[in-house]
């Protein structure tokens, strides 16, 4: 039969387990505003039961604490990561978006439009006074100011290209600290696991940085049992591991050759990505997301195509009758991406003062001066000898500049200098729709409205995936997030639970005291 004094051990018992689970309510409540924090609870099983060799058979023998395990659904922390991908995506991409708008604001800002028809009024100007010099420098200074504003527009996206450059190396360099430091956690996880414990706190570290991690990059995650409480966590990107429980891989950054520029309007030192490996990482793969892929977009995002120089059946460049090359689109072997980040709208103002600048310069150099003295020459120039026409380096002939009035304003060295067919002519540009089938306003407002539409997309996308970033942390806080009112109710429980285990040796106490002290007397 049970020893007489088996009932302390049972006591005792109810005595642990109640302290137990005050203690693990007690930690709850502290960690209740923790970000990451997962709820724990205290898991009791009766003990095992004892032979007594009675005619009852066995005895149970009071309550174990089998384990501290947390309330956590893996569910909702896959939903969540997922959602933050898109969330990092699109919260880069508006970012970027809106620093593009503001100086694309026509709304706002005496922009390019306004540039681009004041150059027309000059131009209507000139026609009524041809041989007034005052006029002539209005048109030039009108085209210098066009110039200008162009060169401030390219200026300006390439600053944006180049942070959203440098904001790509900080990405990296996140994800190469967070993968040491989830490496790290799950060597010590498995090291207090394999001795039959809960390491929870290191798993809610651990899940705090793959929930930060899944915004820069998007991850899939799978922890394998490895039998004896071991466990094998996984981490990979595209498809490559970054990190388990042997190792983890860093990813590495080089500054981009002359050679490999993609976009002729391209800042120098754009970073390409390899694994430490030298594996390549597809930044162009249909399947990356998260922040990173957000900078790349912006960065290198040219509508499916690059820009590059204009060649001749062999190859070699073309060069206009001014001495410099143009750019124009090409595919380029399926690695680009199709957002219109900064290298398409680089390209969209490169080709628009291309063409605007080839066809004014055109009218010019087919007419004299007033005087009659002078040739045609060209109005618009580029500031750097044999290099690409780009609205990064266009500017007004000086000669012009210094001297108006050897401007050209008639066909003919033989007419008088009101006559002004030339500048007539020039007067047509406004509305010639030499500007892929429409007029050059035409061309500049289909610019804005690209801009419009992926800033709106982008600002509403990312409205759509914070409203569901709320909703997701929501319903995972309603599984593993800590209840105050749960908590005091579960308190409440286990003092009582408590309190009835002393009573239990309290009256164990009386029992032992008459059958010893006073048995016999």
């Amino acid at each position: 039969m049970a020893s007489t004094f088996f009932g302390l051990t049972i006591a005792y018992s109810g005595l642990q387990a109640a302290q137990a689970s005050i203690n693990v309510t007690a930690h709850n409540l502290s960690n209740v505003r923790t970000e990451g924090y997962t709820k724990e609870t205290a898991q009791k099983i009766a003990a095992d039961s004892l032979r007594t060799y009675a005619p009852y058979g066995t005895l149970g023998s009071g309550v174990l604490v089998d384990e501290i395990t947390q309330t956590r659904d893996t569910y909702y922390d896959e939903k969540y990561r997922n959602n933050q991908t898109y969330y990092g995506e699109y919260e880069a991409k508006n970012n970027y978006m809106n620093q593009i708008e503001s100086f694309f604001n026509e709304f706002i800002l005496n922009g390019y439009t306004e540039e681009y028809n004041n150059f027309f009024k000059n131009v209507n100007q000139v026609t009524l006074t041809p041989e007034d010099n005052s006029a002539k420098n209005s048109l030039i200074q009108s085209a210098l100011s066009m110039a200008d504003y162009f060169n401030y527009l390219s200026s300006n996206l390439k600053d944006i290209q180049e942070d959203a450059n440098n904001e790509v190396k900080d990405a990296v360099e996140q994800i190469n600290s967070l993968a040491q430091s989830i490496y790290q956690l799950s060597k010590q996880i498995n090291q207090i696991e394999a001795c039959y414990g809960n390491a929870n706190d290191l798993r809610d570290s651990r899940n705090a940085l793959v929930d930060r991690l899944a915004q820069i990059v998007n991850i899939t995650t799978n922890e394998e049992d490895l039998g004896n409480n071991l466990t094998n966590f996984t981490i990979n990107i595209d498809g490559n591991t970054l990190t388990n429980s042997y190792g983890y891989h860093e990813l590495v950054v080089s500054s981009r050759k002359d050679e490999e520029v993609r976009n002729n309007s391209d800042v120098s030192g754009l970073y390409n990505i390899k694994w430490d490996t030298g594996q390549e990482f597809n930044i162009y793969s249909a399947s990356l997301g998260g922040q990173l892929k957000g900078l790349i977009d912006i960065r290198d995002g040219c509508n499916g195509q690059i820009e590059a120089v204009v060649t001749d059946d062999n190859g070699d460049y073309k060069y206009t009758e001014d001495g410099f090359f143009t750019t124009d689109f090409k595919d380029y072997d399926g690695k680009n991406t199709s957002f219109k980040g900064i290298p398409y709208y680089q390209a969209q103002l490169n080709k628009f003062m291309t063409i605007f600048a080839q066809a004014v310069n055109d009218v010019f150099k087919q007419g004299f001066s007033s005087d009659g003295e002078t040739p045609g020459m060209s109005l618009f120039v580029i500031k750097d000898k044999q290099v690409a026409f780009s609205s990064s380096n266009v500017t007004v002939n000086k000669e012009l500049a210094l001297d108006p009035s050897k401007l050209a304003t008639k066909s003919r060295i033989n007419t008088g200098a009101a006559n002004a067919d030339i500048i007539e002519k020039l007067s047509k540009l406004q509305t010639a729709q030499i500007f892929n089938g429409g007029t050059g306003v035409y061309f500049l407002e289909s610019i804005i409205a690209d801009e419009s539409i992926d800033t709106n997309k982008a600002n509403n996308f990312l409205k759509n995936h914070t409203n569901l970033k709320t909703t997701i942390q929501n319903q995972r806080l309603s599984v593993m997030g800590v209840d105050f009112d749960e908590e005091t109710m579960d308190l409440v429980t286990f003092k009582q639970a408590y309190d009835l285990s002393s009573k239990m040796m309290s009256v164990l106490n009386q029992i032992y005291d008459k059958l010893i002290n006073q048995t016999g007397v």
